[in-house]
């Protein structure tokens, strides 16, 4: 049955069309945009999950930018480190030509306080983003550098490095325990010993004594070559205390001692032993004695029990001072020194560790975004070759619905051919 109110064939075509229309829009939304899933109406479950994770995804760029503050933090101090080792490295050689007896120290000791003064400037310039680690305030300070964001259900948290800066710091000027201002042993040993004129008149007259230094014993032996060796041939009577001074460093040379110090006071009449060691010095025994006169240990100053030294003293790098310094001084301050390279050597290899974890955490960041960026992706992002398919498909099919819609319509105008005569 045909009617003119009703035409049932243009609904069902308008309706197909409509449809087709609908699926268009959407297929060319897609195409347009790259996501199959723009909003909640899409997909609310996607939608959600894949907004979540891309608010996490920005914590952990945030994250990233914090770890690269943190390496930029790291690569200034150890910058500042190698840059200290190296003038320390120098004041170390200053200190070994000021241990000859010819050097002139307050020249060099000129040359050392630069080099402290270049260190201190080297270590207020190790500043970035406000922080220093290797010149601070106090000790005990501690520095943060945040290394992921995580999420577990509805609870996130974030994890960080603490970095204890006492592993790194050359001046605390709260409490003087930074690498370079603090005070480290530097004990210089010393006896003094009274001598009293004495000679060795007889080419047998020999006497003997030990000397332990650093834990070894060696036996001093002085006779009258070692005492015509020290003060000229012909010459056998030890009268002030320049000669047993003599006498002294050509005895210790002969027996190979290099660790004692030995200086002279004539009006004291008195000679001293100086050392950067512990020792301890034997008493006395005669040997051969040809003379009248005995030699005994009290012509050498020498008690009967052997004697100890002992001593304490402190001194900081940045406090070394060589200008009226003893050879025994100068020993010591080497030992300060060294002491100081080595706590440098540690600090820098702290810091390469850290450098070496923070690097890795980097990497990993980025790796963690780059697997969210793909889940994300996968709940979201379009399949452009179905959608392209699709498209060439629903046009076609679009073009159909509308012939089909146009034959629809033209059948209520053939009713019109049944009223002509």
């Amino acid at each position: 049955m045909s009617s003119i109110i009703t035409n049932t064939s243009s609904m069902v075509a308008l309706q197909t069309l409509r449809s087709i229309n609908n699926s268009l829009d959407e297929t060319n939304n897609r195409v347009s945009t790259g996501l199959k899933v723009s909003s909640a109406a899409d997909n609310a479950a996607y939608w959600s999950i894949a907004t979540t994770t891309k608010s996490d995804n920005g914590a952990l760029g945030a994250v990233k930018d914090a770890l690269g503050l943190g390496a930029a933090s790291v690569d200034t101090a150890n910058t500042g480190l190698d840059t200290v080792r190296e003038s320390l490295q120098k004041v170390k050689e200053k200190l070994v030509t000021a241990a000859a007896p010819e050097a002139d120290k307050s020249k060099l000791q000129t040359e050392i306080k630069s080099l402290l003064d270049g260190i201190k400037n080297t270590a207020d310039s190790s500043v970035i983003s406000g922080n220093n680690w290797l010149s601070v305030a106090t000790a005990g300070e501690t520095k943060d550098v945040v290394v992921s964001f995580s999420r577990s259900g509805s609870s996130i948290s974030l994890d960080t490095i603490s970095v204890d800066i006492d592993n790194y710091a050359l001046y605390e000027a709260g409490t003087n325990t930074g690498i370079m201002d603090k005070s480290r042993s530097a004990t210089n040993y010393s006896t003094s010993l009274s001598v009293v004129a004495t000679a060795f008149d007889d080419a047998t007259d020999e006497v003997e004594f030990n000397v332990k230094v650093g834990g070894n014993t060696t036996t001093v032996s002085i006779t009258q070559a070692t005492v015509e060796a020290a003060l000229g041939t012909g010459t056998t009577a030890l009268t002030n205390a320049g000669d047993f001074k003599a006498v002294m460093d050509q005895a210790f040379k002969d027996a190979g001692i290099i660790d004692l110090e030995v200086t002279a006071d004539n009006t004291a009449g008195t000679i001293s032993l100086d050392s950067s060691e512990s020792f301890e010095v034997s008493a006395l025994t005669v040997v051969t004695d040809a003379s009248t006169a005995d030699l005994g240990a009290a012509d050498f100053g020498l008690a009967a029990a052997a004697t100890v030294t002992t001593g304490t003293a402190q001194v900081a790098v940045k406090d070394i001072d060589i200008s009226s310094a003893t050879t025994a001084d100068v020993k010591n301050y080497l030992k300060v020194v060294d002491a100081a390279l080595l706590d440098l050597t540690d600090a820098s290899t702290k810091a390469g560790a850290l450098t070496a974890r923070i690097g890795s955490q980097e990497d990993f960041v980025s790796a963690l975004m780059d697997a969210n960026d793909r889940a994300i992706g996968t709940l979201v992002d379009a399949n452009m070759e179905e959608e392209s398919t699709r498209l060439k498909a629903l046009q076609t099919q679009q073009q159909l619905a509308v012939q089909s819609l146009s034959i629809a319509n033209s059948s209520s105008q053939n009713i019109l051919s049944l009223f002509r005569g």
